[in-house]
């Protein structure tokens, strides 16, 4: 199986960096490994001073770069869905040149990212896949793509094809709007079937998230929401990367940083049940070569594909004849969670974030009667 590992973090903390080393050692332990920017603000070829393309380059051996382009997929993968869109812009009296910008829709980057995670997961072309993400919002946006999309194909998109079909030809000649083509209609299904299977990879034991820090107030915050979120989704993170740590040695003038970054040190290793990582400031710009040297200071002799962490962000549990739906939420407090059973999906709300989930066909025909939480765990009983 194709090994997958997603890097994410509040912008600036490293993570193209790590995912750049990362995927360095990875190759260098004999794995095919390609590593993808979903960033728009891509740097990964400024990290490894070589011009990666829209689609797989050569970087070294058995290792392979690229940085989406959200052009290019357009026009080579989606163009009958972007032509639709352009024209129904230009239907509405909006200008050529306006039409087209608002044709590549919000959100497409992160969407192409997955295609291509799909992709090549699907064709075991790579024994790993290494994903350098945007910032944390945006990384969360991307990986609630398939939750959201799953949901729209099983409610809408069945039915309004179907009726599409039926009243295109009555309709049409009525309206100032051009309504899509079976082709365009065949183009949106394909995309939703396979963001539905992106789920399941997403999910899997061979996908695991690594959340990259550095020691400052702000930035473990945000890391805590991360990975709450994350684990609400369904996500798995197996390690904590630490980055940016002054050194002993760092002189006088970082002398109070220093003080302040060790009680930050503390406090992470006391929130966050994960292996702990850490990596030291450096002197100088990391690129190139240098990225060997970052790999062995954060994985020592570890393989970088290891699993560091194996819990499940989400379990059913059977106690004493009822269903236990349990769910890590750590780093949110129990006034902001609410839920609701509405047929057989379960929905969680914990303040901006809300996930829809399926519920198996043994907790879809009960109702869950009560809800505990207790130590950042979320229980569902179903009876």
């Amino acid at each position: 199986m194709t090994r997958i590992v997603l890097f994410t973090g509040k912008g600036g903390v490293g993570k193209t960096t790590i995912a750049a080393a990362t995927a360095i050692k990875s190759a260098e332990l004999g794995k095919k490994t390609l590593v993808i920017s979903t960033d728009p603000a891509h740097s990964l070829s400024d990290a490894f001073g070589v011009n990666l393309n829209p689609y797989p380059t050569k970087i070294s051996n058995n290792l392979e770069g690229m940085e989406v382009n959200v052009e290019y997929e357009l026009e080579k993968h989606w163009s009958v869905i972007k032509e639709y869109l352009s024209l129904f812009f230009r239907s509405q009296g909006i200008e050529d040149v306006i039409a087209e910008e608002l044709a590549i829709f919000p959100g497409f980057d992160e969407l192409a990212s997955l295609m291509h995670l799909l992709k090549f997961y699907k064709s075991s072309e790579y024994d790993a896949i290494i994903l350098d993400c945007a910032p944390t919002g945006e990384t969360l946006r991307l990986l609630s793509v398939p939750e959201v999309a799953k949901w729209y194909m099983n409610r809408f998109f069945g039915i309004e094809k179907k009726v599409l079909k039926i009243i295109k030809p009555i309709a049409e000649p009525l309206i100032d709007v051009p309504l899509p083509s079976d082709e365009v209609l065949d183009k949106i299904q394909e995309l939703y079937i396979k963001i539905s299977e992106l789920k399941d990879i997403l999910e899997s034991k061979d996908t695991s998230v690594r959340i990259v820090m550095n020691p400052e107030k702000m930035v473990i915050r945000e890391s805590e929401r991360a990975f709450t979120y994350l684990n609400l989704f369904g996500y798995r993170v197996d390690c904590i990367i630490v980055n940016k740590i002054f050194p002993d040695v760092a002189g006088d003038y970082f002398s109070e940083w220093t003080k302040i970054q060790k009680e930050y040190l503390k406090e992470i290793e006391e929130k966050f049940p994960l292996p702990i990582f850490k990596l030291e400031f450096k002197s100088k710009e990391v690129t190139g070569e240098l990225l060997k040297d970052i790999a062995y200071e954060v994985y020592g002799d570890n393989d970088p594909l290891k699993i560091f962490h194996e819990g499940k962000p989400m379990t059913i549990e059977k106690e004493d004849e009822k269903f236990v739906l349990k769910i890590q939420a750590p780093f949110v407090e129990k006034k902001d969670i609410k839920l609701f059973k509405r047929g057989e999906e379960l929905v969680i709300i914990a303040k901006q974030w809300k996930r829809i989930i399926f519920l198996p066909q043994s907790l879809a025909i009960r109702e869950p009667k009560s809800a505990k939480f207790e130590g950042g765990l979320l229980k569902i009983i179903f009876e």
